[in-house]
């Protein structure tokens, strides 16, 4: 029979070819998979335009929450479980441990003098730290996001599955009140400069205000929303705290800009007196420096 243009094409289409043909589709598929993976793991955030990071400091394992005092040096908690936990100080490029034996710390706040730490496990939910001497405040239990509400108040938001509260906090006279109740996986509170108070649930994709006894809905959007920062100029620091596609959130205004994604559980952002962001990345152990150019 005559060979035909069409049968001397044939040959490409022999068994051979086909099984070489499905492993090197195969191959490729498990190179991207495994780039994916390499870059979801080991890869640099990414940042909005004019943004740029710096590692300021590393070997933090479960680092959390963050606090500058006034000479500039930072304070950090280390969330660790069953008594591992620590508030350490991070001073010239060295880290020193202050207190140890805590269980899950938390939330930090430096007001006036004193450092508040919220424990999210243990008997002693928030304690005072001061020139050495500890001092325990009762009657929060679970506590985690904590900020300043005011020259005399501090704010605490307590991380239970039903019926956490939101409190408000004199620190002098211990006196609590409570401000919400039946709140789910919440997480960050904060109050801005107009009084307004925010807070989030985990759970929840929402940025809640309460004002005035009533609460209604900032911004919505979030996945596992953490930490909340109010910041002077009115705006909001919010970070997610997703293992591997975590991102660094700004409310200002009604909308929501990405400041930074591809983190890793990123927990505490505070404003450096260098305007730049300090952040604790918690799965790798770290804190970024985030500036503009």
């Amino acid at each position: 029979m005559e060979k035909t243009a069409f049968s001397t094409c044939l040959p490409i289409l022999n068994p051979s070819f086909k099984g070489y043909s499905r492993y090197l589709f195969w191959s490729l598929a498990l190179l991207a998979a495994t780039l994916g993976l390499l870059y979801v793991f080991f890869g640099a955030p990414v940042l909005a335009a004019g943004l740029h990071y710096q590692v300021f400091a590393e070997d933090l394992e479960e680092i959390s929450a963050l606090a500058f005092d006034r000479n500039g040096d930072l304070y950090a908690t280390l969330e660790k479980r069953h008594g591992q936990g620590q508030l350490v100080l991070i001073q010239g490029g060295l880290t020193h441990t202050l207190l140890d034996n805590l269980d899950k710390p938390d939330g930090i706040l430096l007001h006036g003098n004193t450092l508040y730490i919220t424990n999210e496990a243990g008997s002693h939910a928030l304690i005072a730290y001061e020139s050495g001497t500890l001092r325990y405040l009762d009657g929060a239990s679970s506590a985690e996001g904590i900020a300043s509400a005011g020259p005399d108040k501090i704010l605490i938001v307590e991380d239970k599955k039903q019926d956490g509260r939101l409190l408000r906090i004199d620190p002098v006279t211990a006196e609590i009140e409570v401000l919400l109740v039946g709140l789910k996986d919440a997480e960050g509170a904060c109050q801005s400069p107009d009084g307004d108070v925010y807070y989030v649930e985990k759970t929840s994709d929402r940025l809640s205000r309460y004002t005035g006894g009533r609460v209604t809905t900032a911004a919505t959007g979030l996945t596992n929303p953490a930490f909340l920062n109010c910041l002077a100029d009115g705006s909001i620091l919010i970070t997610e705290d997703r293992t591997n596609f975590g991102r660094l959130l700004r409310y200002r205004q009604g909308t929501i800009d990405i400041l930074a994604t591809h983190l890793r559980s990123p927990q505490s952002v505070i404003m450096g007196a260098d305007g730049a962001y300090y952040l604790a990345e918690q799965r790798k152990n770290r804190i970024l420096r985030l500036y503009a150019s």
